[in-house]
């Protein structure tokens, strides 16, 4: 009751106060409150001296994911020790070092490429700390944010992320970062964060740098431990499943998915709108490439190359955004124990709030139960036993 009544109280100055009107922002407060025990924030105390640029080092600490700071390297002094570093590059690492000094020793870890764009690095009770690439002056090198914590437990609001295997649970498939929580509502932060399923989030363009960022930060605050599958398209804005089609090839979409389905193997998958929510071309492409390889990803027959690589798979359930075919109607009203009594709409709306760049599109927000878009309104579209 007690939880309730805060979450109530959250959301009545989420209303009154211009300081939180982010619908959702309240809500992520609750989800990323300090527990005893967690380590702490040591980064305003340190001093981060880079080997070039230190103009715009402010970067590094401005928690501003719209930012990033270029150089050839840079180092970190801290008066008590540090047990961990989290740090958000703003492309994908091609390969970096961290060099960590503990008691006048020295010690360096590689990180290989393909790293994760958001990640955690482990301190043995460091004074300096030194981030460089593998390469010299490696163009990539480009940081957005860091910080540096205390002894204690990994706070909540930093992300380690897995590799999904090959075998999950649900996968959410969808077009843009944001997608996800604007009409699938609580389907990731049920399925991933209060069940603990194994859930794969695959977006089909993760249109730039910085939504790619602020994907990870929702999905984070919804539940996910996968890291997302980013897909290879661009972002480009059609009204017509054909044109959407023509972007980028009927063919090369369709193989996608169904390279996306074998490969990770789901046995559940949720997409978008046939008609695409609002009429949003990539949309429509989503969910017609999904029912297209519902049974395409199971013959051996279709793209063989694939099929050789990860072999067949039949997807068991097809769930399509306010498909009339078998309607369900999801119960993201409930309050979920992980998420300290929040429901699966409000932590939607949590993690809504991180996708600050597109904010500035009115209106949008994630889909209310009586909303034409409703995102508790799904339809098993396809099944097979």
């Amino acid at each position: 009751m007690l939880k309730r009544l805060l979450i109530a109280l959250m959301a009545l100055l989420m209303l009154l106060s211009p300081a939180l009107s982010e619908e959702g922002a309240p809500f992520l407060d609750i989800i990323y409150a300090p527990k005893q025990g967690d380590a702490r924030d040591l980064t305003p105390y340190c001093t981060i001296k880079a080997d070039n640029n230190q103009k715009n080092a402010f970067r590094l600490t401005d928690r501003d994911y719209d930012t990033r700071f270029n150089s050839e390297g840079f180092n970190i002094y801290t008066n008590e020790k540090a047990y961990g570093m989290y740090i958000c590059f703003d492309d994908d690492p091609k390969g970096f070092r961290v060099y960590q000094y503990v008691d006048g020793t020295a010690y360096m870890a590689e990180y290989p490429a393909d790293g994760y764009l958001h990640q955690y690095i482990p301190l043995d009770g460091a004074t300096q700390i030194r981030v460089e690439p593998s390469e010299a002056k490696a163009k990539w090198f480009s940081v957005k944010e860091v910080y540096v914590l205390s002894s204690g437990n990994i706070p909540r609001y930093v992300q380690v992320w897995e590799q999904p295997d090959n075998a999950c649970d649900i996968m959410v498939l969808f077009a843009h970062p944001d997608d996800e929580m604007l009409f699938f509502g609580g389907v990731i932060p049920y399925f991933a964060g209060e069940l603990k399923q194994d859930v794969v989030a695959a977006v089909i363009t993760p249109s730039n740098k910085l939504r790619k960022s602020e994907l990870l930060n929702a999905l984070w605050a919804a539940g996910m431990k996968n890291y997302p599958v980013m897909g290879p398209f661009s972002d480009k804005h059609s009204k017509r499943l054909n044109t959407a089609y023509d972007y980028f090839g009927k063919n090369k979409v369709r193989g996608y998915i169904v390279e996306l389905f074998r490969k990770y193997r789901p046995e559940t998958v949720f997409t978008h709108d046939i008609e695409g929510e609002y009429g949003h071309g990539m949309h429509r492409m989503c969910a017609d490439a999904a029912i297209y390889a519902f049974d395409a990803a199971a013959d051996s027959a279709a793209f063989p190359n694939t099929a050789a690589a990860y072999g067949t798979h039949g997807v068991k359930k097809l769930y399509i955004h306010l498909s009339e075919t078998n309607p369900e109607v999801f119960d993201w009203d409930m309050p979920l124990e992980y998420f300290e009594g929040l429901t699966g709409f409000e932590v939607a709306q949590a993690a809504y709030s991180l996708h600050k760049s597109q904010h500035r599109y009115e209106q949008f927000s994630v889909e209310p139960k009586d909303s034409p878009y409703s995102c508790y309104k799904f339809g098993l579209h396809m099944q097979r036993d």
